[in-house]
């Protein structure tokens, strides 16, 4: 019964309250950092959780595991329709591969810290060491774009090649870590103890590929007649369900899964423009929802937890403005671009929080729940300041620049697809819209 209530309650509670999130409320800067990602959210779940209301305990989020694994799952669709092979060859090839390299330094870099850390202080078996280094990492390496919808129209305006290529590797950057991080979650020797890593890996990349691309065969027998929208819903909803509750009956990470998912339909599939409009319909609820799991289970009885997160999202911090400085100076075609472009991918958002959890539900523990109480303390944090360093970066000179034609934001609103990274369920364009009427100002300077 109490697990009934509680799924009623944060329902009731997310689908009450969405509307309320992203307007565009004049308050102060920092204060709308903090009110555009949801945090609120966060410390809603922490106040319904057990060191409060203990109206979601531990036997009732246990309980809702499998509505956890579809709003994993439904992340991960979201995130896979972003890779459309056609429309990234829209940008060019630098692009691409300043994202790629980006969130490959960055996730080497945060993995490379707090293994160590780990090697020197902490008394766990290598394997958690290694896998909860990955977690962390991977939660690290993503970028959202929800604080670029924070920019002033004026510097849009004027550094709009920059805001491009900002937007387009906040876009990406997440595809590496993500691949490790789920690949990494093939192999548990909780569950399987006879059989190698390697052995398990490779037996995890077969399962997901080929549990994606039969679901793929078996939403193309649906699509042989162009489903209405109500029927287009129902198999949505179904392909989600099936997809998500396999990989959690395999122990792989529905994340990843259906990411693969997504992958495959937006290239393949004929019907992907509908199907992606049903799947960006819910998307800020889903991360709503993925706020309220995780603030129910964050802990703040330990006076380490703030002194880690700081230590933790200063190392992030370093790792991403390097890696922001590689990405530019590695590539050629991009030496007209500042080298701090770094300092405007500090941001932490949906995909990373989603990583949090699927490491969450995987490895129910005291290490699990501590780690992840840290790294939500340094998303707080990082809401809180990050704005500072991107503001810093636009005031900067000598940015590539256009003057005329029309705005180019991002790989979402460009491709019309929406980034799990900016969790309001709105494009990028949308949200500046939102925010300011950032189009008419544009329109009308062009």
């Amino acid at each position: 019964m109490k697990i009934i209530f509680g799924l009623l309650l944060i329902i009731f509670l997310v689908f009450s309250g969405h509307h309320l999130t992203f307007r565009g409320v004049r308050l102060p800067i920092f204060a709308r950092q903090f009110y555009l990602t949801g945090t609120e959210f966060l410390f809603l779940g922490l106040l319904l959780g057990p060191q409060f209301l203990n109206l979601l305990d531990k036997e009732t989020l246990r309980g809702l595991e499998p509505l956890t694994a579809l709003l994993l799952g439904w992340v991960g669709l979201l995130f896979g329709f972003q890779f459309e092979i056609a429309r990234l060859r829209r940008f060019p090839a630098e692009f691409l591969g300043a994202g790629l390299m980006e969130g490959i330094i960055s996730f080497v870099w945060g993995f490379a810290g707090i293994y160590g850390v780990f090697y020197l202080f902490a008394d766990m078996t290598e394997y958690m060491k290694v896998i909860v280094a990955i977690s962390l990492a991977a939660a690290g390496a993503c970028t959202a774009q929800t604080g670029l919808a924070l920019v002033r129209p004026e510097a849009v305006i004027r550094h709009r090649s920059m805001f491009r290529l900002l937007s387009y590797i906040s876009s990406i950057d997440g595809l590496s870590a993500l691949l490790i991080f789920g690949l990494a979650l093939s192999y548990n020797p909780l569950i399987s103890t006879d059989a190698s890593w390697i052995r398990q890996m490779g037996h995890g990349i077969f399962l997901n590929i080929g549990l994606s691309l039969g679901i793929v065969i078996l939403c193309a027998l649906f699509f042989a007649r162009r489903p209405k929208e109500g029927e287009l819903t129902l198999i949505v909803v179904g392909m989600a369900l099936l997809a998500s509750g396999a990989a959690s009956m395999l122990h792989f990470s529905s994340l990843l899964t259906l990411f693969l998912l997504g992958f495959w339909l937006v290239n393949l599939e004929r019907e992907r423009c509908r199907i992606f409009n049903i799947l960006a319909s819910v998307e800020k609820p889903v991360y709503l929802l993925i706020l309220l799991f995780l603030g129910a289970s964050w802990r703040l009885d330990s006076g380490w937890i703030p002194l880690l997160a700081i230590g933790y999202g200063l190392h992030r911090y370093i790792g991403k403005i390097f890696a922001g400085l590689a990405s530019i100076r590695l590539s050629p075609g991009l030496n007209a671009y500042p080298s701090q472009i770094g300092f405007g991918l500090l941001d932490m958002g949906g995909l990373s929080l989603a990583v949090l959890l699927d490491f969450q539900q995987r490895f129910p523990c005291d290490i699990t729940s501590f780690s992840v109480s840290v790294v939500l303390a340094a998303v707080v944090c990082n809401n809180l300041v990050s704005f500072r360093f991107r503001e810093w970066l636009l005031r900067g000179k000598g940015h590539p620049a256009h003057h005329c034609g029309r705005m180019s934001v991002s790989l979402s609103a460009e491709c019309g697809h929406i980034n799990p990274s900016l969790p309001c369920g709105v494009s990028y364009r949308q949200a500046l819209k939102k925010m300011g009427g950032m189009k008419k100002k544009c329109d009308k300077r062009c």
